[in-house]
């Protein structure tokens, strides 16, 4: 390699790579009257195990000294929690095969290799020549890039939807001033998705420690995953379409709790409404100019100088009463809470003195207190891996929700640590790589954990919220997190930029965490750093409408980003399309209740319903909400038209009715007025009369509105605030759609659920033929239009 910049030819340090297998052997310890579930190949220089977990689910975990760790924060359902799977072991002289209803696992005798192929021999997620390896300080495997391949998910990651010829590190960082080059992110999740025409698979890579996806970027044809722990312990899942492999994947790793269906309305956050007064203010515009809004978040200058679980007696000295009146209004209140805590002994400061009477706080390898810099100055960190710090961490939520706060917002737990004070400059550190953390029998170095501290954060939050919200459901929002992070949290995007750019990237963003299993995702609308355009905020508002977090942000020292500030034909496309947002919630709400059993994302790229279609494999500006309403957003200054893509079938125009026969090519028309938007036919989309906010009436007419086609879709509804939807107490109402020779046909079910619903006025129109009304009591309907 040449001379770049300065930085010299560096040699590589060799690989040891896995020998013949000598012996194999099942696990009798799983045995029961199906099989056995793990195979045991017993290497020259190290141990190979094949779990089969499901007819499209394994685990390959290869050790170099034969000892197997298990110890994972991720993985909600263990090995030997999945229900037993019948499959088939056969062995020759030259490979073992291992055979489920779904695929087939050959494991090469020498050397140890793994290929594995669908019913029908196609390859998928094989090993290379150079297949498993370890070296000092890391493990490896190498898997081969078959022939039109592409690669999506890993997590949070900027750039374009498909990652093929990129690294990926897994690494939570403070991602400051992130650009679309930028590698490590505030999460890590070490997932993918590989897809090709006619299959697709995914890989769970199942470490903590620092590691890295390089997709074909030094050596092009080969997948290399690579990490700083002792072991290779990865999963293999098997498609072959998307939806299969989300399914398993959040099987797996866990999904997401229902949220409080106020969590999904639009969200009004800067740093900072310094005050109370302030936050009134901006309450009484937002009902004064009738723009829908349900949660205002307060971020750190609510603090007595930024002292966590504290409010400034100065700037807001009556919170219960400020909450109290904003609640009479319609607006939730979501406090920010960060996870250093100022060290300040002898100052009364409770938080403080318990956490190091109990010696809950971070501690170095020498057994010194930790502590760096944010933004109280001096800080120390509890140690979230410690079960007891989590439980006392969550219960001091009590003092912020015993006057009312509905959420709350974990920043900063990357974690984000300087090593002088704020404004002194000086280097972002983290805790150091050889600290304990952890229970005294399970203790683990920070090189382990690191990726852990944000997941652990959001898990104390979500749990203490539990115990001291009882019986509500509440939101909570982190920066940083770790696969399965959907269990506890919705996630951020960080701190973006007031960039077109950063508008453009955000699609392809939140469309990479749905695929790796994090379905409740935004960026904050008109970006945080900088100041936004009006024209730019206009079209970043229409955007948002979509995202399945909808929430505006904007730093200190950059200008206002309400939806008012930019003038009056701003902010009536403002107040348009958060409208619309209000509109759509029942639809919306219905694809929250769908993350939630079956880890389907809410936002999706057109590849993840048209994985056979090779034009949306570089589709990234395009996207579809649900199964049926697709966006194609305007992301670049004075444009007024722009193209969009129609795959096969039949769509319509939102906004005009007009009718085109996919696959093609469409030049949409596109003002500033007007976001593109198209529903697929056979599309079914429920309708709720605007609010003010989600509960400022009971929900007493609805309007169905179907496209002509073939379509089914169920319709989810209950409390939208406590946990009696987990004991049956909830709704669902399946339409479908269809032609019978010339008419149209929708046939509505009876509703299932024991959530009473009040009889309500129902309109169902099927677009473009015509509308009929009725009484909705839950029997069930039979309608023929045309």
């Amino acid at each position: 390699m040449p001379q770049y910049f300065g930085k010299l030819q560096t040699t590589e340090q060799p690989w040891s790579i896995i020998d013949s297998v000598q012996s194999v052997n099942q696990d009798d310890s799983l045995r029961d009257s199906c099989a056995a579930r793990t195979i045991n190949f017993n290497c020259s220089n190290s141990s190979l195990k094949i779990s089969i977990l499901a007819p499209n689910l394994i685990r390959v975990r290869m050790s170099p000294t034969g000892e197997f760790k298990d110890r994972s924060h991720s993985v909600t359902l263990p090995d030997e929690e999945w229900e037993i799977v019948p499959f088939e072991v056969r062995e020759t002289d030259e490979k073992i095969e291992i055979e489920t209803a779904q695929i087939i696992v050959s494991v090469k005798r020498s050397p140890a290799a793994i290929e594995c192929f669908d019913k029908s021999g196609k390859p998928f997620a094989s090993d290379c020549d150079r297949n498993m390896g370890w070296r000092a300080g890391a493990t490896a495997a190498w898997k081969r890039i078959e022939a039109d391949e592409h690669f999506y998910g890993f997590g949070q990651r900027t750039g374009f939807l498909d990652k093929l010829s990129e690294v990926k590190t897994n690494w939570t960082t403070d991602a400051l001033d992130y650009n679309s080059l930028t590698d490590e992110m505030y999460q890590a999740i070490a997932f993918y998705i590989a897809l090709n025409p006619d299959r697709a698979y995914g890989i769970f890579f199942n470490t903590t420690f620092w590691s890295q996806f390089d997709i074909g970027a030094q050596q092009p044809g080969v997948l290399r995953m690579e990490t700083r722990g002792p072991e290779l312990d990865y999963y293999i899942i098997y498609g072959p379409e998307p939806a299969q492999i989300l399914a398993t994947y959040t099987q797996l790793t866990g999904r997401m709790p229902l949220p409080p269906k106020w969590s999904l309305g639009y969200h009004q956050c800067r740093w900072s409404y310094e005050s109370e007064d302030v936050v009134r203010e901006l309450a009484k515009e937002f009902r004064d100019r009738s723009i829908p809004c349900d949660v205002i978040h307060l971020d750190i200058d609510y603090m007595r100088g930024y002292r966590v679980f504290t409010w400034s007696p100065k700037r807001f000295p009556d919170p219960a009463k400020l909450i109290a009146d904003l609640k009479a209004a319609g607006f939730k209140v979501v406090t920010i809470v960060d996870p250093g805590v100022k060290y300040e002994p002898e100052a009364d400061y409770e938080i403080f003195d318990r956490g190091v009477e109990n010696d809950y706080f971070v501690r170095t390898a020498e057994g010194k207190l930790f502590h760096g810099y944010v933004w109280p100055d001096k800080s120390v960190f509890p140690d979230f891996m410690r079960p007891e710090v989590r439980q006392w961490w969550g219960e001091l939520h009590k003092t912020l929700t015993d006057i009312g706060v509905a959420g709350i917002w974990n920043d900063m737990n990357e974690p984000a640590i300087a090593e002088r004070p704020f404004g002194d400059g000086g280097e972002h550190i983290w805790f150091p790589l050889d600290a304990p953390q952890g229970p005294d029998d399970d203790r683990a170095t920070h090189a382990e954990t690191h990726n852990l501290y944000g997941l652990m954060m959001a898990k104390a939050c979500a749990e203490g919220l539990q115990k001291v919200r009882s019986g509500e459901r509440s939101f909570v929002l982190t920066r940083s997190g770790f696969a399965g992070v959907q269990r506890y949290s919705s996630v951020w995007m960080g701190d973006n930029q007031s960039q077109w750019e950063h508008l453009e990237m955000s699609l392809p963003m939140l469309c990479n965490m749905g695929l790796s299993g994090v379905a409740f995702v935004g960026c904050d609308i008109g970006g945080f750093a900088g100041n936004a355009t009006a024209e730019m905020f206009a079209r970043w508002m229409q955007v948002g409408m979509l995202y399945p977090l909808m929430r505006g942000h904007s730093a200190m020292s950059t200008a206002q980003h309400e939806p008012w500030v930019f003038g009056s034909r701003t902010e009536q496309i403002c107040r348009e399309y958060i409208n619309l947002r209000y509109q759509l919630l029942p639809y919306i709400y219905t694809l929250f209740w769908e993350a939630a059993t079956t880890g389907t994302p809410i936002l999706r790229p057109l590849l993840y319903h048209f994985p056979r279609d090779r034009t949306t494999y570089h589709l990234y500006d395009q996207v579809l909400l649900g199964p049926s309403l697709m966006a194609a957003p305007v992301y670049r200054p004075g444009v007024e038209h722009r193209a969009v893509y129609l795959p096969e079938g039949t769509w319509f125009d939102w906004w005009t009715g007009e009718c085109y026969q996919g696959p093609m090519h469409i030049l949409a028309d596109a003002p500033l007025e007007r976001m593109p938007l198209y529903v697929r036919g056979g599309g079914i989309i429920a309708i709720a009369p605007v609010q003010q906010f989600v509960s400022e009436q009971q929900l007493d007419s609805l309007k169905m509105r179907i496209w002509p086609g073939t379509g089914e879709w169920t319709l989810y509804e209950d409390d939208g605030h406590s946990f009696e939807h987990e004991k049956g107490v909830w709704a669902a109402t399946n339409y479908r759609v269809y032609f019978e020779g010339e008419k149209v046909i929708v046939e509505i079910a009876a509703r299932e659920g024991e959530f009473a619903i009040s009889e309500r006025e129902v309109t169902v129109e099927v677009v473009g033929v015509g509308e009929q009304q009725f009484r909705d009591d839950g029997a069930a309907r039979r309608l023929t239009f045309g």
